[in-house]
């Protein structure tokens, strides 16, 4: 089995993520974890995987849907302190899946999905989310360093 791409360092923390930023009218689909922690679906990348294909497993994990349309839209480098320092590489892909109120993957058991309004993107963890929403029409990747 692949082990996640998190690497413990004398200074903190390396982690390598994945996150998929998924639009239904005005709303966005959101994961809940159970300390109350909002952020977009998503997770870490193993070891020898490419960061779409994470992606996509992922998601798959965590609502049973088929990513599609899948495109890079934005790396994120996350610095903060979570116990203890992380540096974190956040790929974030944009693509589209069909379209129901509630899911239910492989991983629901620790998380909670949901449709959550881009009016309260900043309730999201990390907040560099926040300034995606102004980006979401662009072509590119949007390149956003991020200290929480």
């Amino acid at each position: 089995m692949m082990q996640d791409l998190t690497i413990p360092l004398e200074e903190g923390k390396l982690n390598i993520r994945v996150a998929v930023w998924i639009e239904q009218e005005d709303s966005l689909l959101i994961s809940e974890f159970p300390n109350g922690l909002l952020s977009l679906p998503g997770g870490r990348v193993k070891f020898g995987e490419a960061s779409n294909d994470a992606a996509i497993r992922e998601l798959y994990e965590e609502t049973g849907e088929q990513l599609k349309d899948i495109r890079l839209f934005a790396i994120i480098e996350n610095f903060f302190t979570l116990g203890q320092a992380h540096h974190e590489i956040l790929y974030v892909y944009r693509g589209t899946i069909p379209f129901k109120e509630t899911y239910a993957g492989i991983d629901y058991d620790d998380q909670k999905l949901y449709w959550l309004s881009k009016a309260e993107i900043h309730k999201l963890k990390p907040q560099a989310f926040a300034q995606l929403i102004h980006k979401a029409d662009e072509l590119g990747v949007v390149h956003i360093v991020h200290r929480d």
